[in-house]
């Protein structure tokens, strides 16, 4: 079977999954970039086992992009909001041929109808068709229920990467209860509430510790706001992709405080490595697999008050309490392995293409 995806830019855990899908027999997999890297993203080059190229590159990327998005037995279009994106989901749809479209959970734009309205013009040929639509979790598949209605198929393909490598053992941190917080410094990711809030931890707790890796325009504002206690905190750091497990070993709870974040592949691989989580409901990937009181705290976004009252409840746990935790966090992600996730990639192509 002949698989076309038009995506944006190699992320290396898009790679990853996307090496996994080209080792099956089933697939003759080929991928479109619309870029090939991203200014802002420090991410490392991936190395793709698959054929791909970017489209920037030259206009016979392009043609080539066109050719195979017309001839594949299948097509998936993981991204929209790009003129050359349009063009070719026209061209696809024009075919008769099967496609679907794979997204995460469409909202961040606002008002709300005005959003709706953008995505119903920008994607009108998979309005106009009963193409199945991919959500990247079931917080992304809702929406989309919700915004094209119920007479197509709709599947829940999320992110996957090898959660394996997170398996490693964790270091003891002593008397001290260490919090994580692992992203860009954005508003979107709600690094200032968890700052300001810290402050307020680290105030009436003695034993507690934040670890903050990442980089961003709110840099600045976060170490003003942690300035008086300073030497609670360390900065890690931009981490590249294989830097992380020993990183995530070094803590005790992750902190993904999110105002929103349509999947948020920082929460199943918090998980794996044994890390409690504290996350909000306006991300897909914790609303899928974080359970208060099971394997971390699902809180509100946007609310730093609920942001400080899961941290104190996770100073105040016993160690004993904190191992439960760890080990049902484990638990949750263990059927989101690499494999599981091409298992249903596969599944899902094969069953689009025999309808």
């Amino acid at each position: 079977m002949k698989v076309y995806i038009l995506t944006d830019i190699p992320s290396p855990y898009q790679v990853e999954f996307f090496n996994g899908i080209a080792g099956q027999e089933a697939v003759d997999l080929s991928v479109a970039y619309l870029r090939d890297s991203d200014p802002e993203r420090m991410w490392q080059p991936a190395r793709e086992q698959y054929d791909c190229w970017a489209i920037n590159e030259s206009q016979a990327a392009l043609s080539h992009a066109e050719t195979l998005a017309v001839a594949a037995d299948f097509a998936i279009f993981n991204y929209y909001n790009h003129p050359l994106a349009e063009r070719l989901i026209a061209r696809r749809a024009a075919t008769g041929k099967p496609w679907c479209f794979w997204g995460e959970r469409p909202g961040l734009r606002k008002p709300q109808f005005a959003g709706e309205w953008f995505r119903k013009w920008k994607l009108k040929a998979l309005r106009r068709s009963h193409a199945p639509i991919w959500g990247i979790g079931e917080f992304a598949v809702e929406q989309y229920r919700h915004e094209f209605g119920e007479e197509r198929v709709y599947q829940n393909l999320p992110y996957f990467s090898n959660l394996d490598r997170f398996a490693c053992a964790r270091g003891g941190n002593g008397s001290e209860r260490v919090f994580l917080f692992v992203g860009s410094f954005i508003e979107r990711k709600g690094v200032d509430l968890l700052a300001r809030a810290f402050v307020r931890l680290a105030r009436e707790f003695p034993h507690v510790r934040l670890k903050i890796a990442g980089a961003g325009p709110l840099a600045g504002t976060i170490t003003r706001t942690l300035a008086s206690v300073r030497e609670r905190v360390e900065f890690a750091g931009f981490k590249h992709w294989d830097e992380l497990p020993e990183l995530y070993a070094s803590a005790d709870v992750l902190c993904v405080p999110s105002r929103y974040d349509g999947w948020g592949l920082v929460v199943p691989e918090g998980l794996a490595a044994g890390l409690p989580v504290i996350a909000t409901d306006r991300m897909g990937a914790a609303v899928e697999f974080v359970r208060t009181g099971s394997n971390g705290w699902l809180i509100p976004a946007g609310d730093e008050n609920r942001i400080f009252s899961a941290m104190a409840e996770g100073v105040r746990l016993s160690d004993a309490a904190l191992g439960r935790l760890a080990q049902q966090a484990r638990l949750s992600v263990s059927k989101h392995t690499l494999g599981h996730g091409v298992e249903r990639f596969v599944t899902y192509a094969r069953e689009a293409v025999n309808v």
